[in-house]
């Protein structure tokens, strides 16, 4: 449904309400989408996109001219700022006659309690740390928590959090308290993304007994659909999902074989993501990967022998010069030695230290500088000209992960 109408102070309104949100233009310089449930999700202020996880940070996102894209995050007056904005918007347009649906999700937007969500939040979540960013807006159910392995130097998103994989029982109350979290608002979410840092280290049965959970809860797509009919499916289904994605480690992926990842993909696991980071085998043991790249070789063969869709995952400027050429050469070579098609992706994602992981103390003690954005910029480029693969359609598409993106 698209409404247009001219509001008193001249400015055009547009509001669109479609199966997954409802989406406000107040003019040409702002913009709200409200999930089902009337909760905020995003906005668009004078040039400046704003983004809201369900844990209540809001991300600010702009750009001068064609300069570098800014980023920030909201403080608590800025929000309280926006929410009261939106407020003011909303009970102007509630008092206009509309259809019962679109007046419904107006007064629901209007009576939105965030503090209380982003309450209800912590109690439903442990903090859903990084997604791909395909999956940005997957809906996230939590089978394990943390990282198996914690011992890459480069990462402290799961550094304080001790691994645990969910019995079946956790698993299913958890899956229920998501659900009765999000309510209405689930809809905007049609993929599932099995969490957290590695998933499908999960040993097989146990593995298979949780994502039963995830078929009792909801109706995933059938497999291989053309895109002509995902679409007519997705409208036949309104609360059904394309199938559950995850990360995967190359140790992991070891314990695995190819009838396991063909038992996986027939119970609707669509894409693995893998975590290559560079294709130089003495980089990988510098940053303590717990796997080679010839194991993540190798694996990304055995998702491809069971029919997944893969996304790889590079990362830039990581290892300074000392390691420079080796990244580029080595991680262009193993990429072009994956069977990657049109349906895959492989991401450049900029290295960006984080001052809890023990990186950064490492690398001062080895003599390597900090990370520059020229030299990631450069190895991306490198690599992606060093890929011997062929290009979209046939070949994987290439695209940036920015890390600084990710609100959830």
């Amino acid at each position: 449904m698209q409404l247009d109408r001219l509001l008193p102070d001249g400015r055009r309104l547009h509001l669109r309400l479609s199966h997954e949100a409802l989406t406000i233009a107040l003019g040409a310089d702002r913009v709200y989408t409200l999930d089902h449930s009337g909760r905020l999700v995003g906005a668009f202020r004078a040039g400046c996109h704003l983004r809201r996880g369900l844990d209540g940070r809001v991300l600010a996102r702009w750009r001068h001219g064609r300069g570098p894209r800014q980023r920030r995050w909201l403080d608590e007056t800025e929000k309280q700022a926006l929410v009261d904005e939106l407020r003011a918007d909303l009970a102007r347009l509630a008092a206009e006659p509309w259809p019962e649906d679109v007046a419904a999700l107006l007064q629901a937007g209007l009576a939105f309690d965030y503090p209380a969500d982003a309450e209800r939040f912590h109690a439903v979540y442990r903090p859903v740390a990084i997604l791909p960013p395909d999956q940005y807006q997957a809906l996230v159910l939590q089978a394990t928590e943390g990282c198996a392995f914690n011992t890459c130097t480069f990462c402290a998103l799961y550094r304080h959090i001790r691994f645990h994989i969910k019995s079946t029982a956790e698993f299913a109350h958890h899956i229920r308290a998501v659900k009765a979290f999000l309510g209405p608002g689930i809809r905007l979410r049609r993929s599932i993304f099995l969490a957290d840092a590695n998933a499908l280290v999960i040993p097989q049965e146990r593995l298979l007994a949780l994502v039963a959970e995830v078929e009792k809860a909801f109706t995933l797509m059938p497999a291989g659909l053309p895109p002509e009919r995902r679409r007519a499916w997705l409208q036949a289904h309104p609360d059904g999902v394309t199938g559950w994605y995850a990360f995967i480690d190359g140790l992991s992926a070891e314990r695995k074989t190819v009838a396991d990842f063909i038992a996986l993909r027939a119970r609707g696991l669509r894409r693995v993501y893998i975590g290559l980071e560079s294709g130089h085998e003495p980089l990988l043991a510098w940053l303590r990967k717990p796997a080679t790249a010839a194991a993540m070789l190798e694996a990304v063969h055995h998702f491809k022998a069971a029919g997944l869709h893969v996304g790889v995952i590079v990362l830039t400027g990581i290892g300074g010069r000392r390691f420079d050429a080796g990244h580029r050469h080595d991680t262009a070579a193993v990429l072009s030695a994956m069977p990657l098609d049109g349906d895959d992706l492989i991401y450049f994602s900029p290295f960006q230290p984080d001052p809890d992981a023990p990186y950064e103390a490492l690398a001062a003690a080895a003599g390597i500088e900090p990370p520059d954005p020229a030299l990631a910029a450069a190895q991306e480029e490198a690599i992606r000209r060093g890929i011997t693969l062929p290009p979209p359609p046939r070949g994987p598409r290439r695209a940036p992960y920015n890390l600084r993106d990710f609100v959830y």
